[in-house]
């Protein structure tokens, strides 16, 4: 006993739509900063200066939903230290370093 072939329904492309009122989702690509192709980069810290960063990343953690790593924290301070400018950051080496 033969079934009969299987139909498809036809299918209709929507209009084209053209000017401001085109709202087809499309996918936007977002370049992020990722550090994940990069081999790690040793930093020594004192005892305190890790416990330091550990104590402010986990303060700036608590008021955002991103995770904040004491890694993220050091890159952060490269960009302050680039705002700063030379001079502000041997300052700031002097006095605590």
């Amino acid at each position: 006993m033969a079934k009969a072939p299987l139909s498809r329904p036809v299918m209709q492309k929507p209009d084209v739509v053209s000017g401001e009122s085109h709202s087809r989702l499309t996918n936007v690509k977002v370049n992020r900063n990722r550090t994940t192709s990069e081999p790690p980069k040793t930093v020594r810290m004192t005892p305190a200066e890790k416990v330091m960063c550990s104590e402010l990343a986990d303060e700036i953690q608590s008021i955002t939903t991103k995770t904040i790593t004491d890694s993220t924290l050091i890159r952060a301070a490269l960009y302050l230290a680039r705002e700063a400018g030379p001079e502000k950051m041997l300052e700031v080496i002097k006095d605590n370093l």
